[in-house]
């Protein structure tokens, strides 16, 4: 596969970001090729050069959009601090992420055109619920290891972890475009981490903020 020129990445990039932009305001269906490559500035001809099809593109997006908040949540799974600063850290950009206007309209596209092929919703799903969940199990397994969580398979702790911080309720909410603006974000993180370390916490792991308390 020939390297691609700082110009050919600039010009993929631009056409992702473009497609990116008129996929979340206009939908997958209502969106043409030719807008997408008017906005990117590019002929349809070099569009195609880089993705066959606007299929391709949507794909293009969605890896983009997980990959890029996988490496953000690696950053925080490889911190030093606290485990318990690290769970709420981790939950809340879990949760800021989900609720984010970016992601509601991907995953309403998504679940849309998952009907028509199957193979987008797989990669979604892939790309991001099932390597978070891979990503979070690795995290409380170490944690698991060290004596601060008690012994338990980490994937279902890592379940349980992820149901607690986005949950049903939430996922409906951002499926159906009806978020609430006001809820209280800062409320429900420290809630879910405490339920979790209610049930994982080893007796020789006290809470954070009891041990700030005592400094």
């Amino acid at each position: 596969m020939r390297k691609a020129t700082a110009k050919q990445e600039s010009h993929r990039q631009r056409i992702l970001d473009a497609a990116s932009d008129v996929f979340l305001k206009c939908g997958f269906e209502q969106t043409s090729t030719a807008e997408i490559a008017r906005r990117a500035k590019v002929s349809k001809r070099e569009l195609y050069f880089y993705f066959a099809d606007k299929r391709a593109l949507l794909a293009a997006v969605i890896t983009e959009l997980q990959s890029s908040m996988q490496s953000r949540m690696d950053v925080r799974w490889s911190s030093n601090e606290d485990m318990e600063i690290i769970l709420r850290k981790s939950a809340a950009a879990i949760h800021g992420f989900i609720l984010s206007e970016r992601f509601g309209k991907l995953v309403r596209i998504v679940a849309a055109e998952s009907y028509h092929d199957p193979a987008v919703a797989k990669q979604f799903f892939e790309l991001g619920p099932l390597a978070g969940r891979k990503a979070t199990a690795k995290f409380l397994k170490a944690q698991m290891e060290e004596g601060r969580l008690r012994k338990a398979d980490p994937i279902k702790a890592a379940d349980d972890f992820l149901d607690l911080v986005v949950g049903a309720q939430l996922m409906t909410a951002v499926v159906l475009g009806q978020v609430d603006p006001a809820a209280r974000k800062r409320d429900h993180i420290q809630h879910s981490v405490e339920v979790f370390l209610m049930i994982y916490a080893t007796a020789r792991t006290p809470p954070a903020s009891r041990r700030r308390s005592k400094m």
